[in-house]
């Protein structure tokens, strides 16, 4: 998959995906950009896994991911991303 910063702005309007609760975005090409948009993404609020390892989201991409919707996760796979 190569999703990247565009596609996850796209990915992050699907609001009928209100029902996911496992998410794997693994080697998507995902900067600190995408992490912007998918802090906005407040309907997934069932979801309890999701992986984003393999990426390239950073310190500044952590610091743009908002956990306040994913109340529910119970799994979070951030390796080979760049954070320090």
């Amino acid at each position: 998959n190569n999703i990247g910063d565009e596609g996850m702005n796209i990915f992050t309007k699907c609001k009928f995906l209100i029902n996911l609760t496992y998410l794997s975005l693994k080697n998507n090409n995902i900067s600190h950009e995408g992490m912007k948009n998918f802090s906005n993404f407040n309907f997934l609020i069932n979801l309890t896994f999701l992986n984003l390892s393999n990426n390239n989201i950073g310190d500044e991409g952590i610091n743009n991911f908002n956990f306040k919707y994913l109340k529910n996760l119970k799994h979070l796979n951030l390796s080979n991303n760049n954070i320090s």
